[in-house]
């Protein structure tokens, strides 16, 4: 998504909107939470599908049309209570899903970039798109400007591939689901998914840095974050979370969290954290006594 410099200017979408942020949406950096904004791209997802399918694409009525997979980037702090200027555009249309592309901008600029893989969803797996759904895009696609001309699948971002086994993740947690993580259909949401991913990066970081970790000088804030369903339906009472790290590099580590409910792995979340001097809040390298303690939880 970082090469597609179209993308970052608003004149590029053909549905465009806006979005309040809320006082609930900063973290403890003081920005918008990285989640919050994912959850408004989820938004502007299905405010796209709303005005393509109709009003009652999001109730409880065949087909189920559902995310695959996201690609989420974070180009810049975004704050509250500045508004935030929304673009979306169909991407990509493919036998088995599509793809929508959508992006924030406040005060001018682009904060963030998202790419979501969306597919119709029978008991728990995406089948083939059915010929009313097809050429239901194909009249939406044909609505949008020239620039640029659908990518009939040819161009996708990498999605996480599966974990096979809990026992793959060298550090776990169990996390109790609550009725919010349901979404209007009765599956767990896509934020909910941001979330649990978010709370395991959270407590590994915790459990692998010490509890001081906050103190230290240097920090992570997250670069981008990709999720995919394996399956999706009704949360269980409780998900078996596993994380690893994947990556360590100069300045940024890569974490790949996976939900399993009992033996199956139903979804995967790659993120990227960047590394950052928290004084100046600008990269900085990461301190060989961090990648030290990484070094146990990295996955070959």
């Amino acid at each position: 998504m970082k090469k597609d410099v179209w993308r970052r200017e608003l004149s590029s979408y053909p549905t465009r909107g806006e979005l309040m942020p809320r006082y609930t949406d900063v973290d403890l950096w003081q920005h918008l939470n990285n989640t919050a904004l994912i959850a408004m791209h989820g938004e502007n997802c299905q405010q796209w599908l709303r005005d393509t399918f109709g009003a009652g694409v999001w109730r409880d009525a065949p087909p189920l049309i559902a995310t695959v997979a996201n690609q989420t980037d974070f180009l810049a702090e975004a704050h509250y209570p500045a508004p935030l200027a929304t673009g979306t555009r169909l991407l990509g249309i493919a036998p088995a899903d599509f793809r929508l592309g959508s992006a924030l901008f406040q005060n001018g600029h682009c904060v963030g970039l998202h790419e979501a893989t969306l597919a119709v969803w029978v008991d728990g797996r995406p089948v083939p798109l059915p010929a009313a759904v097809t050429d239901t895009l194909h009249a939406a696609g044909a609505r949008q400007s020239a620039l640029p001309a659908l990518d009939h699948a040819a161009h996708r971002s990498p999605v996480p591939g599966p974990l096979q086994a809990l026992d793959e993740c060298p550090w776990r947690m169990t996390v109790a689901t609550r009725f919010a993580d349901s979404d209007a259909r009765g599956q767990t949401s896509d934020t909910s998914l941001a979330r649990f991913a978010e709370q395991s990066r959270v407590q590994f970081l915790t459990d692998a840095f010490g509890a001081q970790r906050l103190a230290s000088p240097t920090g992570f804030i997250v670069g981008h974050v990709a999720t995919r369903w394996l399956v999706r339906g009704r949360p269980p009472a409780a998900w078996q979370v596993g994380c690893a790290v994947t990556r360590i590099g100069e300045r940024s580590m890569a974490v790949r969290s996976a939900l399993f409910d009992g033996e199956q792995c139903h979804a995967v979340c790659d993120t990227v954290m960047v590394v950052i001097d928290r004084d100046s809040r600008r990269s900085t390298t990461l301190p060989d006594a961090s990648r030290e303690l990484l070094e146990p939880y990295r996955k070959h």
